[in-house]
């Protein structure tokens, strides 16, 4: 019998999504409406922070968290080259300047000791990437940028359901990154969250995601513009539709068990895999417990790993390619040893909840049957 393809991402696709959508298609009230506070109220409960702001696309939150910290021309911006475009593109269209730093390969965390290596006065910003939703060493970042006077970012936009041994991802920096992307832990179609210091940001964030237009005294009693109300701030288009937040929302009630069963098969191949010698899985910071986006590990046969498993169906992938070799940056290609072995080295295999105990026990057979020719 010929075993069916294993994804390494699936969306969410639950009869409540299309009840929810179909909803809001039918009352044609669909680029705004209650569901977008709904949701930030009810994911502000779930990642035990206040003050989020919806947008359209995680890209858009990070703009809004640099924006908002100060970042403008001519900053810096201390930030992970082994990361996705989505993360690293705004601070390049704000004309801040990356200044890379490395990875440590057995635990995918950010270097503290490179950071702090790095982090001179011109720093404006430090965006932790918690990678594939492995957690970073975040309580000691949090600690070196308190000492520096540094603004915070968590970039958790595939980590949901991460910990660390001081509570959920997320609540360590002054800003915090969640995306909605249809392969996330919830599938928004697209859309993004950020939470936000306090409930002053958060105001001039809703201001900035819709230009920043002022809705609480941009009508008049006609329901027309008022030409009374500035907007002192320009803004852009940023906010999430209401059927967007109402698909999302409507996955929120079944989301911990998706999220068990994730941690569930994600230890399992930790287990698993540990004896093998085709990989070294790599093992979240201490006290920490991975969201196992995609389940990492490390093989000195990569390459060939990745051939035999594509070809017995099994979707694995090397997630990422290095942000600082792009020109688009403007920068001089870095050295980082951490990050050219993740480069070589690095699988994510698919570990969500989708995979049934079957396709479990294959891609564990297909990993140790695995024999790299010499």
């Amino acid at each position: 019998m010929v075993m069916p393809s294993i994804d390494l991402f699936h969306p969410v696709m639950l009869p409540e999504m299309e009840a929810a959508a179909l909803e809001v298609l039918r009352s044609g009230q669909i680029a705004s409406g209650p569901k977008v506070q709904a949701l930030e109220a009810a994911f502000g409960r779930l990642i035990q922070r206040d003050h989020l702001v919806a947008v359209n696309d995680m890209s858009s939150a990070v703009m809004l968290a640099l924006h908002l910290a100060g970042v403008g021309p001519g900053d810096s911006v201390a930030t992970l080259a082994f990361s996705c475009l989505s993360s690293n593109a705004p601070m390049a269209r704000l004309g801040a300047h990356a200044v890379w730093i490395d990875i440590d390969p057995a635990t995918m965390s950010m270097s503290v000791d490179d950071l702090a290596a790095k982090m001179t006065p011109d720093v404006k910003a430090v965006m932790v990437y918690h990678v594939a939703g492995y957690p970073a060493d975040i309580g000691r970042i949090a600690d070196l940028c308190r000492d520096r006077g540094v603004v915070l970012i968590e970039d958790c936009n595939n980590a949901l359901g991460a910990t660390t041994a001081a509570g959920p991802l997320g609540v360590h920096g002054d800003y915090a990154i969640y995306s909605l992307y249809p392969n996330r832990q919830v599938n928004g179609i697209e859309g993004g969250l950020l939470a936000t210091p306090d409930v002053e940001t958060a105001g001039r964030a809703i201001q900035l995601r819709r230009f920043g237009i002022d809705g609480r005294s941009f009508r008049d009693a006609r329901g027309e513009i008022n030409p009374e109300s500035d907007v002192a701030e320009i803004g852009w288009s940023a906010a999430l539709s209401h059927l967007n937040a109402a698909v999302a929302l409507s996955q929120l009630p079944t989301l911990d068990s998706r999220l068990t069963r994730t941690r569930s098969v994600g230890l399992k191949l930790a287990s698993a895999l540990a004896a093998t010698d085709n990989v070294r899985p790599v093992e979240p910071v201490r006290g920490g417990s991975a969201a196992y986006w995609g389940f990492l590990a490390l093989s000195e046969h990569r390459d060939a790993l990745l051939a035999h498993l594509k070809l017995h169906g099994i979707k694995a992938s090397v997630l990422h390619q290095r942000n600082d070799w792009y020109s688009g940056f403007g920068l001089a290609r870095a050295e980082l040893p951490g990050t050219a072995t993740v480069m070589e080295q690095l699988i994510a295999l698919p570990s969500g909840w989708w995979l049934s105990d079957a396709q479990l026990d294959e891609l564990v057979a297909q990993v140790v049957r695995f024999r790299p020719s010499h």
